[in-house]
């Protein structure tokens, strides 16, 4: 009886999480009219916000209000899946084809210094360590953005903008009121966040970050040296083109830049629901025993 109980929890976790990968690739045909490629996306995206008037907020703002959900974006790895990685087909947690989700650098690979190469990529992170979002630690940016649902909220002050998040009850609060930067020995999981307005589109100035999360799945990472910028740009009515460029002086050798769709969800009476991760979480503990790894506190990068 026990082990029909095992065989049928497992095949519960096949059948979820074949779904859940299933819903991460792009769906065919087009996102706010644009192609889903990404760097496709990103260039057709860029050219129909050129003419694209977005509503306003009562104060002028662009009206980016509303609950969003993240397309074009997979979260096994930011360099695409080719299909020659081990995790490509497995029976738990499969990942699945894709394309890179980097627009820049022209290769859309990760610039990594050659000493950082080694633990990124499905290298000694993955292999070592636990993705920090299992044992319920914050995803980081840009890593929640990817997580579905979100909620962006603009109050009437103008003073902030309010990005809210379904997963791990996470919320993130961007300064508009051009408060100085924090110093640097204040580290944080998902940074300082100051905030501006570059014609319609939003740009968020991320600093002050431990290095503590990953960026994906395969272990790809930033140091505490971190610096990223988001650019949020509606460019229909219901999609908003999402870009981030990462820059790191630890563990890169120029900026890259990834992108992707946050497209409006439009389900009357939607709402987040709260998911309380940490309380009452056991598994971690029994990951870590029976896969052989360990907490991962950027042990990894900071012995370099």
């Amino acid at each position: 009886m026990k082990d029909r109980y095992v065989l049928v929890v497992i095949a519960l976790i096949v059948i979820i999480t074949s779904s859940w990968a299933a819903a991460q690739q792009p769906t065919p045909g087009t996102v706010g009219g644009c192609p889903t490629e990404p760097l496709a996306f990103h260039l057709c995206a860029l050219d129909k916000a050129k003419t694209f008037n977005p509503p306003r907020t009562p104060s002028g703002k662009p009206n980016l209000q509303g609950h969003y959900r993240a397309r074009l974006a997979q979260s096994y790895s930011f360099e695409g899946v080719s299909g020659s990685e081990p995790q490509f087909g497995a029976k738990i947690m499969p990942w699945s084809l894709s394309p890179p989700m980097i627009v820049d650098p022209p290769d859309r690979k990760i610039p990594y210094q050659p000493w950082a190469a080694s633990i990124g990529r499905v290298g000694e992170n993955y292999y070592k360590y636990l993705d920090p979002r299992t044992g319920c630690a914050q995803a980081g940016v840009p890593r929640v953005v990817q997580q579905d649902p979100n909620q962006i909220l603009q109050p009437p002050t103008d003073d902030y903008i309010l990005w809210l998040f379904e997963d791990h009850h996470m919320q993130r609060v961007i300064n508009m009121n051009q408060r100085p930067p924090l110093g640097d020995s204040i580290k944080l999981y998902n940074g300082y966040s100051r905030g501006h307005w570059d014609g319609n589109t939003l740009v968020i100035d991320v600093t002050n970050l431990n290095g503590y999360d990953w960026l994906d799945d395969a272990g790809n990472f930033h140091t505490d040296a971190a610096h990223i910028v988001e650019r949020l740009t509606l460019f229909d009515p219901d999609t908003i083109h999402y870009q981030v460029t990462l820059e790191d002086p630890k563990a890169y050798t120029r900026p890259w830049t990834i992108v992707w769709a946050l497209v409006r969800q439009k389900q009357s009476g939607f709402e987040l629901m709260e998911e309380p991760c940490r309380e009452g979480e056991h598994d971690a503990k029994r990951i870590i025993r029976e896969l052989g790894v360990k907490y991962y506190f950027g042990e990894s990068w900071r012995g370099h």
